[in-house]
């Protein structure tokens, strides 16, 4: 039992990557934007509850914080915003992968400069084009379906999440193996200061 306590939250954290791989490759948008919802009322809530608490206590005659204050309106925004944004995961998702795109287009078009100029000086290599390569059909690729780039995110994140789990649980069983065989002493060890005889 005591072995099962200290390893708990490892189980716990392996069960709640193996849930969240899952839902991602379910459904990857609807999930992260029930979590984005999610976040966004608990954010809601809470900056609500911190500015009644802080108008309550003007109210009684105390000063107003205005530490308190600010963070209150902080997070009502931060919750809107989020359970605003819900429905939009998708669309931030595609627009920064389109950016991403675009960057690594723009990043190849300079590899592929540096590779003309080696090459002209008789110093190109084939690893280099590839690179160049890589990076422009990618670029290309991602800043023109950012939309199925978001889906395989979602769908590579879950796949992740999920081998990451079976390794946890791989890890979990060779050190209870190593537990198990692992002689241990234990020794008490009493502490007495300097002054004490």
């Amino acid at each position: 039992m005591e072995k099962f306590k200290r390893l708990l939250p490892t189980i716990l954290m392996i069960l709640f990557e193996v849930v969240i791989g899952i839902l991602l490759l379910i459904d990857g948008e609807r999930f992260t934007g029930v979590i984005f919802v999610i976040f966004g009322v608990l954010m809601l809530v809470l900056g609500l509850i911190s500015l009644i608490r802080t108008l309550l206590a003007a109210r009684g005659g105390q000063v107003i914080s205005s530490f308190a204050l600010i963070m209150s309106i902080i997070l009502i925004t931060i919750g809107a915003f989020f359970t605003a944004a819900s429905g939009s995961v998708l669309g931030v998702v595609g627009f920064i992968a389109t950016i991403y795109g675009l960057i690594l287009v723009i990043s190849g078009v300079f590899k592929l400069a540096d590779y003309l100029t080696l090459r002209a000086a008789g110093i190109g290599s084939g690893f280099a084009i590839f690179s160049v390569i890589i990076s422009i059909v990618l670029g290309i690729l991602i800043a023109f379906n950012p939309f199925g780039t978001a889906q395989i995110f979602w769908t590579v994140l879950g796949i992740m999440l999920i081998a990451s789990a079976v390794l946890d649980i791989i890890s979990l069983i060779i050190f209870g193996n190593a537990m198990k065989k692992a002689d241990f002493t234990y020794v008490n060890v009493e502490y007495k200061d300097k002054d004490e005889k």
